[in-house]
């Protein structure tokens, strides 16, 4: 299913680069996460002490996915903001010219910077979320 998103037509060079490389990190830790649950049944004899070391080190990798995905999320809704304010821009321009339907226009332009509005309150949400989260502790 993921393979599809590699050759998806139509996407310029570098996004589908970025594509592909995430994809490939998504593929990586899922390999990662399989050979770690082949892990688990050879384990069983580790005492608690190292169990819990491993859970420490699992929760750990876990809090700074979390983070990164948070990240993710933040940016990609800072660019989706942008990306609605360019479009408002060019309804107002449109709008101004008298080209096409004037109104409609000004209803898409005003659409646009709501979406613009509500993805930079998503994307302090996201960030927000990372700060809460502060440092993994170690006890």
């Amino acid at each position: 299913m993921l393979e599809d998103v590699d050759s998806e037509p139509g996407l310029p060079l570098d996004r589908r680069q970025e594509i592909g490389t995430r994809l490939d990190a998504v593929r990586a830790r899922l390999k990662t996460l399989r050979e770690r649950s082949s892990d688990v049944g050879n384990s069983r004899a580790a005492t608690s002490t190292e169990r819990l070391a491993a859970a420490q080190r699992y929760a750990v990798e876990a809090h700074v996915a979390a983070a990164e995905v948070l990240a993710s999320s933040a940016e990609a809704f800072r660019h989706a903001a942008e990306a609605h304010d360019r479009a408002a821009s060019l309804h107002d321009r449109t709008a101004a010219n008298g080209i096409g339907d004037v109104r409609g226009h000004e209803r898409q332009a005003a659409r646009h910077r709501a979406a613009a509005a509500a993805d930079r309150r998503r994307a302090e949400r996201a960030q927000a979320l990372i700060s809460d989260r502060g440092a993994p502790v170690l006890s």
